[in-house]
């Protein structure tokens, strides 16, 4: 199968006195679009190509996936350029092993990585190290703002700049992948995970740690790891009158913390005021907040939230 343009023509190519509470902010399900990309902040730029419409024409655009890319990019010069069919051949990640199954990946965390195609100046390069073998910031968008950053490599016509002092590219949210049975778990989640669609489940507990397989997705904790789960694992003393909050994170994830002071089933949650948070490096990420001065005692929430839902999701 040759890759095609968006009129189906092919186009060719090769090869935390404290208690603790934990929430998973649950989403619903949303519809996808016909792409992802800003109508006002859509336009990337090349040296030699001049500017690259990732909106291209509004119905074929850019998606900018959960797990992989896909659509096109247009620039007036070289024509379409392919980010991949969203249809990678193992139903997780594009191998870009052969014409059939290229495109950009999306590795959850921000990073872009992997091959476009352009019929006219051939393979475009998604990727963090230069010809040399030396790591520099490569494409990526913002987990929060849906800001790309960085630069596409073309062999044939230079950098292709995300983002510079008069133009940038953002994403309106990431689009979901495919659900095909229904759990709310997307099956290239899934796949990853368990290796088929058949082990995990919406109200299943595969690895008995008390956390459904979907709160296991939520969070994107391992759903056959016992030892891999969302909680507040260190609530202690920082400085006078304030206190450190630690929880497990991953750097898929975006979190919001809440307190109050009363325990009760239906307490009056209020926001920490430290807005959302980005995960740290590792695996753990902290937060110090001022105790309030009335309070006798504090109970501290975190919600893990997914980044840049779809418009119709809710947090």
């Amino acid at each position: 199968m040759s890759p095609t343009d968006p009129h189906g023509r092919a186009i060719g190519g090769h090869g935390g006195l404290l208690s603790a509470v934990l929430s998973l902010g649950l989403m619903a399900g949303g519809a996808g679009a016909a792409t992802t990309i800003s109508p006002t902040n859509l336009f990337a730029y090349g040296a030699n190509l001049g500017w690259v419409n990732a909106r291209a024409d509004g119905v074929h655009g850019a998606v900018i996936g959960e797990f992989f890319c896909a659509g096109y990019l247009y620039a007036a010069n070289v024509g379409w350029i392919h980010l991949g069919d969203g249809q990678p051949a193992d139903g997780i990640r594009y191998r870009s092993e052969s014409a059939a199954d290229y495109g950009v990946n999306h590795d959850g965390r921000g990073n872009l990585r992997g091959f476009a195609w352009s019929p006219e100046i051939g393979w475009l390069t998604f990727t963090n190290r230069d010809a040399r073998g030396a790591f520099f910031d490569g494409p990526q968008v913002d987990l929060r703002t849906g800001r790309l950053s960085g630069a596409i490599w073309s062999a044939n016509c230079g950098w292709i700049a995300l983002s510079n002092v008069v133009a940038l590219v953002q994403t309106g949210w990431l689009e979901p992948a495919e659900d095909s049975d229904g759990d709310g778990i997307p099956d290239a989640w899934e796949r990853h995970h368990a290796g088929s669609l058949a082990s995990l489940s919406r109200d299943g507990d595969s690895d008995g740690d008390g956390q459904t397989d979907y709160q296991e997705y939520e969070a994107d904790t391992h759903p056959l790891d016992p030892a891999s789960q969302f909680r507040i694992t260190q609530i202690r003393p920082d400085k006078a009158n304030s206190v450190a909050i630690t929880w497990s994170s991953r750097a898929s994830r975006l979190y919001a913390l809440y307190r109050c002071s009363t325990w009760n089933p239906q307490a009056s949650w209020r926001d920490s005021g430290l807005g959302v948070v980005s995960s740290a490096w590792g695996t753990n990420t902290t937060r110090t907040l001022a105790l309030i001065p009335e309070a006798t005692q504090e109970y501290y929430r975190v919600r893990v939230l997914r980044p840049l839902p779809p418009p119709s999701r809710s947090r």
